[in-house]
């Protein structure tokens, strides 16, 4: 990589696991707003990951989906975010990325009032990453690729050999549209099945693989 180049992170199933997180909040938010569980299918991470919790809300209850909103980033931030958890290399490869010098952010759909939050719980120092972009800075959200834009002219990056890395087809597709190159977090949530076919420029089975892109000679698109 050159001088000028960067690495952005998704975060949630690329840097940390927050399943159990984001489950006990939508958890508490049925119980305790609605007075009824959680219904069988959102049991499933992988269908929670996408939708936004007003698309959530909307689609499972019959309530008021802005309230429920309010209500899922309260029982959140008063309690849930504490079973995120950093996957295995995520701190090993902040510190690699950190002492070579390499320019490197988080881009990702959730709030940042929850990702600073989260931040602070599994100890990942803001002070460290080039730039911090939340569903907060952009009504867009990945598949667009502006989320990604943003995080590249914060970081002062440029995009020829600057790469995206996520764990979701959300992810590459946003990444390439802005293009840069794209690896493909197979640890996380979605799975190389479902991140194969958008045939990411690197496929990562540990978060230390992601090293990998320092020294990656591949072309560019």
């Amino acid at each position: 990589m050159s001088n000028d180049s960067g690495i952005l992170f998704d975060f949630d199933g690329t840097l940390v696991d927050s399943g159990g997180a984001i489950l006990a909040a939508y958890r508490r938010t049925f119980e305790d707003e609605l007075g009824v569980p959680l219904p069988p299918e959102l049991e499933d991470v992988h269908v929670l990951m996408a939708p936004r919790p007003i698309e959530v809300f909307a689609t499972w209850s019959d309530g008021d989906a802005a309230e429920l909103v309010d209500a899922y980033g309260r029982h959140y931030v008063g309690g849930a975010y504490k079973h995120v958890r950093p996957y295995d290399g995520t701190f090993d490869l902040i510190s690699e990325l950190a002492s070579s010098g390499t320019k490197f952010g988080i881009v990702t759909n959730k709030s940042r009032k929850r990702l600073l939050l989260d931040l602070e719980w599994v100890g990942i120092d803001p002070a460290l990453l080039s730039c911090i972009v939340t569903a907060d800075d952009s009504v867009q959200r990945k598949p667009d690729p502006t989320p990604i834009r943003i995080g590249i002219e914060r970081s002062h990056i440029d995009i020829a050999g600057s790469w995206y890395v996520g764990d979701g087809p959300q992810d590459i597709l946003a990444g390439r549209a802005a293009g840069v190159r794209t690896a493909g977090a197979n640890y996380g949530y979605y799975g190389a099945e479902l991140l194969s076919p958008h045939a990411p420029d690197l496929s990562l089975e540990t978060p230390l693989d992601a090293l990998g892109i320092l020294t990656s000679s591949l072309p560019l698109h």
